[in-house]
């Protein structure tokens, strides 16, 4: 009794199989197509977040560099006026040295020196001042406002006391002579710390240009990833296609085989004429 029941239990089992196997394989394509379309919008999200942050940290960096090149031109400019400005200085302090040596020997020296020399020099303008009076009579005239020997008084007057004048202004200047050395000295360590400023500059302008490279590198990569990315969904949605059709292909088979056996089964069930 079984026996010829056992061939139609097997034909219901691959139709059976065949509608599972299509549905599932339906159902498979519609779930795989969801789960890739929406992890590749993940992705695709991911990446477009990470290449505006890098956009972002790019556009930092490079705002960095431009004020970095600012204020290294700035120490550039400022280095070299304070190099002059010591220069300056030293050149004062030596100048400064020679103008008081000056006025406190050699002119005060020669200034006494002329003022001793006075007396015989104002004798000598009063004779002066004599015989061309008494030239008057041929016809000569002298008649000066003030006389030689009074305008040489004067300037004996005049240079009584200067010499002692000269050398106190020497001391002052030479009160200025370490200023200016103290000044060169500041403006030198000045420059020195600036120098340092300019070299601690181009390290961060190395290091800049190092986080440039780098995010270059980082925005290329994730333009290559994104595009391979693109590459494999499309790889994945063919192999799905394809397991997707295969699947339906193998149920549409099953079920085509289980109505071949039940036709079969409906042929050798009507009784054979003799």
């Amino acid at each position: 009794m079984l026996k010829p029941r056992r061939p139609q239990r097997v034909s219901r089992v691959l139709a059976g199989s065949g509608y599972v196997a299509i549905a599932t394989s339906l159902l498979t394509l519609v779930l795989g197509l969801f789960m890739i379309e929406t992890g590749a919008r993940d992705f695709r999200a991911s990446f477009e977040v990470t290449s505006n942050a890098v956009d972002a940290i790019h556009e930092t960096v490079d705002v960095v560099t431009e004020a970095t090149a600012e204020v290294q031109a700035g120490i550039d400019a400022a280095a070299s006026g304070i190099a002059g400005v010591s220069s300056t200085a030293t050149v004062g302090a030596s100048s400064l040295e020679n103008v008081a040596g000056f006025l406190e020997n050699e002119l005060p020296d020669d200034l006494e020196a002329i003022r001793g020399a006075m007396p015989a020099a104002i004798q000598a303008a009063g004779a002066i001042d004599g015989t061309l009076r008494a030239l008057s009579f041929i016809g000569v005239d002298y008649s000066p406002e003030e006389p030689f020997d009074d305008s040489l008084r004067q300037v004996e007057q005049a240079l009584i006391g200067l010499p002692e004048n000269l050398r106190t202004q020497a001391g002052s200047l030479r009160d200025l002579v370490p200023a200016a050395s103290e000044l060169a000295g500041e403006a030198d360590r000045l420059a020195l710390a600036l120098d340092q400023l300019g070299n601690d500059l181009d390290g961060i302008h190395e290091i800049t240009s190092a986080y440039n490279d780098t995010l270059t590198e980082a925005s290329m990569t994730i333009d290559r990833t994104e595009a391979t990315l693109d590459r494999n969904i499309w790889l994945l949605r063919a192999i799905l296609f394809a397991l997707a059709v295969g699947g339906a292909a193998l149920g549409l088979g099953l079920v085509a085989l289980s109505r071949l056996m039940s036709e079969a089964l409906e042929l050798r069930s009507y009784p054979v004429a003799s």
